[in-house]
């Protein structure tokens, strides 16, 4: 399959799953480096997502927090909404209220029929990244304006929108500290390894560069982490020396597989991660993405690597 074609696969995946309401892991890292959506300065996109009901519906209203998976690296995410009342509601506003994530109310306009459960899309403020604002995990809030009757709701972030939560918040400020202390790119040029085979065993080498921004301390890679369809691994040195202004580490890229059920149906295929510690801290993860140049560069090596 071409890039090309690939690439409207991979979008058409990612629509019929924001159709389904397929759930993000609270377990993914966020803020991506180079282009940096995790801090858009736009409002939020609009839209819902209808979710799978639990049959029976518990009576009344219960909200909660969620990020789906086609979401995750940045900022947006959603106010699910349970209505467990008959008739619908029509929601105005939807926000989280919690230290680490002060309220700022985003308008939407969607009636929520009775007895069914959606996610409206929100944008999550910039992080408070005092060591404070994290403690406040058990009074985590989300809250919606509801039209017509004037009336807003207040309901406690249940366990599983508070890992959301708290996965974001900390993902989102361990990135603020590391942008402080360094950049994080791959280079333009990948060589093929014609040694190395074709298929799966196809390789092909490039480098992670660190450009220092802020401070001495030695910044070390602790590891990298590609996707399903490119598995990256070091294959050199792994740290910024201290006064050092930069480096180039040597990275090797191989098809993690070939399948085309597989590559038809990837939609993170350069949501790639590295892992880093600046001095003695431990390490950090942030999403660092190819450029688009670069994505047209590897998709061309995986057609070519898989025939």
């Amino acid at each position: 399959m071409g890039v090309l074609v690939r690439r409207r696969a991979v979008a058409l995946v990612a629509a019929l799953a924001l159709l389904g309401g397929c759930g993000g892991s609270p377990d993914a890292s966020s803020s991506p480096d180079a282009s940096d959506p995790a801090a858009p300065s736009g409002r939020p996109s609009p839209g819902r997502t209808v979710t799978a009901r639990p049959d029976p519906l518990p009576a009344g209203v219960r909200l909660s927090f969620v990020q789906q998976r086609f979401d995750e690296g940045t900022r947006r995410a959603g106010v699910r909404v349970a209505n467990g009342e008959p008739r619908a509601m029509r929601v105005v506003s939807v926000g989280v209220d919690w230290a680490a994530y002060p309220l700022r109310l985003h308008r939407v306009d969607y009636d929520v029929p009775g007895r069914s459960v959606v996610d409206l899309r929100y944008l999550l403020p910039r992080a408070a990244c005092a060591p404070a604002a994290g403690r406040d995990r058990p009074t985590g809030v989300a809250v919606v304006r509801e039209g017509g009757r004037n009336r807003t709701l207040r309901r406690p972030v249940d366990a599983e929108g508070r890992r959301f939560l708290d996965r974001l918040w900390r993902a989102d400020c361990d990135a603020r500290t590391l942008r402080r202390a360094v950049s994080v790119s791959y280079a333009d040029r990948w060589t093929r390894d014609r040694t190395a085979g074709d298929g799966l065993a196809a390789a092909l080498d490039g480098s992670l560069v660190l450009r220092r921004r802020g401070g001495t301390q030695p910044v070390r890679v602790d590891q990298v982490q590609g996707s399903v369809l490119m598995d990256l691994t070091l294959t050199g040195p792994t740290t910024l020396p201290a006064d050092a202004d930069g480096a180039a580490l040597p990275l090797r890229l191989r098809p993690g597989r070939c399948d085309e059920h597989g590559r038809s149906q990837s939609t993170q295929t350069f949501v790639w991660r590295v892992w880093l510690a600046v001095g003695d801290a431990e390490p950090r993860a942030r999403v660092v993405s190819p450029t688009p140049a670069q994505q047209d560069r590897l998709l061309a090596f995986l057609d070519e690597a898989c025939g």
